[in-house]
């Protein structure tokens, strides 16, 4: 409009009153944001904590430079750089253009916070190649299938396809149409507060501790997936280390601190925007691998062998086991918001979702069925111990700790980037270009920090009784990921989106998936801690040690496995006692009496 008439209208009554509705009702939103600190209004804007003025826009808008940076105030705002939104409130009572705008230069921009409606710089192919590299887990599929059997196995892998894929698109709509809830926790806070005014209305309730209540709930729940997600991750590097170079005078514990070491220089990469060499060796490898996995049960065929593939019928603690890891398998949601923040443009999330869902999928359907027909319930979480000691699977192993090393990193960025940013102040979109030595030094530090309490944590788990890798991703996936991917995108949805949930068809869909997935949690969570007790206390009492190297590497070695050959049971049987299986002792009593 012209500048007069401009003029008029910012100088109206009606402007007067939306200010006045701005100050009494977005100013207690901005204060549960700014750790329950006073905010005040100034004249020329909104100061929250006293850390940062919120300043009005000129007329002419922020330069670009400026759009993503808030700079701590000199004399007038004490304190440190919380890095929070400059709300324009009226561009005449800010002077000049350009006057009560912070001068961001000689800052440090890690410690500062753009407008939420500044987009990232990752491409869609890039979020979705990240997505399908941490999503993927092919090669512990068949493990998965044989804890649920045939039956129980298609079952719920055919409805985690399905569930899963709509509660990622539920998780995206719901970004997209609010794009200042740039983070699972926030999302979750949000939802509350919305759920408590619509439904509480009359009892008196403080919606920012609320709120607060929300996001730290979301918080402990990454938390606890992707650490013990990450956990397996370090676990599974030091078994390929052991696997790969077997005659080093080194051991499974050495060989988690050499992990520890080597994953120190990855662990630097700042964001998932960082990483797009990276993923896109990862992404590669992946796929060779499941090239590798087929290959090997066509030039193996364990179905021919003796004594062959035994498919046991499961107890209901093992069926409880195995719904948690096909969790843990489709678990990617839980930083899907955090991807839809870093994304140039977040209305391609659906097409992210087809090309993960479209990969993934095919990857599992093929691996699940092939692999658990072909190794039974002797199959492992990680297949290459059921592979042969060739040049095939010595492949697949030099290719699985390269996808592996980097699933340590973008398994933990979610958590380490909300702790880098809540904790230190660092901005999550700070790039290498952007680095100043206090960044530098604090990602170093606190990142080296959360991988070592990691390998001090499988440090205690070598030579534990059992298949300890199915046992802590079940773990991962009945804690954290059955929440994080097939609860609250729901139960989101239907809270803030409820004029979309009105259907009775559509609510019971939602009522369903809720009410399986707490099942599934408290039985999954029960059974897998029992289980990874029951094989500390098994390895204790056997009076083992030598936890120094896995106890088989490769097939035929094991006596689980299809194929082992000359000898059994004679060979088996003569081991002491606390050197045997008790599964592969039922598989081959029942091979007995079969023969």
């Amino acid at each position: 409009p012209p500048r007069s008439a401009d003029r008029r209208v910012r100088r109206s009554p009606g402007l007067r009153m939306a200010r006045k509705a701005v100050q009494e009702d977005v100013e207690p939103m901005l204060r549960a944001s700014s750790f329950n600190e006073p905010g005040r209004l100034g004249k020329k804007g909104l100061a929250v904590g006293g850390d940062v003025e919120m300043t009005a826009a000129s007329e002419r808008g922020p330069s670009p430079a400026k759009l993503g940076r808030i700079a701590p105030l000199s004399a007038k705002g004490a304190g440190r750089t919380r890095g929070y939104v400059g709300i324009g409130l009226d561009a005449e009572e800010a002077g000049a253009p350009g006057e009560g705008e912070v001068d961001a230069e000689g800052g440090d921009p890690g410690a500062m916070e753009h407008p939420e409606h500044v987009r990232g710089s990752s491409e869609a192919w890039v979020i979705a190649a990240n997505n399908i590299v941490y999503m993927a887990a092919p090669l512990s599929m068949p493990a998965t299938m044989a804890a649920c059997g045939w039956g129980w196995g298609s079952l719920f892998l055919g409805y985690s396809i399905i569930s899963t894929y709509h509660s990622a698109l539920l998780l995206g709509e719901i970004m997209i149409a609010r794009p200042h809830l740039d983070s699972y926790p926030k999302v979750l806070g949000e939802a509350l507060v919305v759920f408590a005014k619509r439904n509480l209305e009359g009892v008196p309730l403080n919606f920012e501790m609320l709120r607060r209540v929300g996001s730290e709930l979301a918080v402990a729940l990454q938390f606890l997936s992707y650490f013990f997600d990450s956990t397996a991750q370090v676990l599974y590097c030091a078994e390929y280390f052991d696997q790969l170079l077997p005659h080093l005078p080194v051991c499974q514990k050495q060989w988690l601190l050499i992990t520890w070491v080597l994953s120190i220089p990855l662990m630097q990469a700042p964001n998932f925007g960082e990483s797009r060499v990276s993923v896109v060796v990862a992404l590669l490898c992946l796929l060779l691998n499941v090239i590798v996995f087929m290959a090997e049960v066509y030039t193996y065929t364990p179905w021919n062998c003796e004594p062959g593939p035994v498919y046991l019928v499961p107890s209901v603690g093992q069926v409880f086991v195995g719904f948690t890891a096909f969790a843990y398998a489709f678990g990617g949601h839980g930083m899907y918001p955090e991807e839809v923040r870093e994304m140039k443009n977040p209305k391609e999330w659906p097409r992210v979702v087809n090309y993960t869902y479209a990969t993934v999928c095919t990857v599992y359907l093929v691996c699940a069925y092939v692999g658990y027909f072909a190794y039974g319930s002797g199959a492992r979480a990680n297949l290459n111990a059921n592979f042969p000691s060739n040049a095939l699977n010595l492949l697949s192993i030099v290719v699985q700790l390269v996808v592996t090393f980097y699933c340590i990193y973008v398994t933990s960025l979610v958590m380490l980037l909300h702790v880098e940013e809540h904790a230190f102040g660092i901005n999550p979109r700070v790039g290498l270009g952007q680095y100043t030595p206090r960044i530098a030094a604090t990602r170093l530090v606190f990142r080296t920090c959360f991988v070592g309490l990691q390998v001090l944590l499988c440090v205690g788990l070598v030579g534990v009784k059992g298949d300890v890798l199915l046992a802590m991703q079940s773990l991962s996936g009945a804690i954290g990921m059955t929440a994080l991917t097939y609860v609250l995108p729901y139960a989101l949805h239907w809270t803030l989106h409820a004029e979309q949930v009105r259907s009775w068809p559509r609510r019971l869909w939602y009522v369903f998936n809720i009410l399986v997935a707490l099942v599934i949690m408290v039985g999954g969570t029960w059974f897998g801690v029992k289980g990874i007790v029951e094989g500390l206390f098994d390895s204790a009492g056997s009076g083992e040690a030598d936890t120094c190297h896995l106890e088989f590497r490769y097939a035929p070695v094991s006596p689980c496995d299809a194929c082992y050959k000359g000898g059994l049971p004679e060979k088996y049987y003569a081991l002491p006692y606390a050197a045997r299986n008790g599964t592969c002792d039922a598989l081959f009593d029942e091979d007995v009496l079969r023969r």
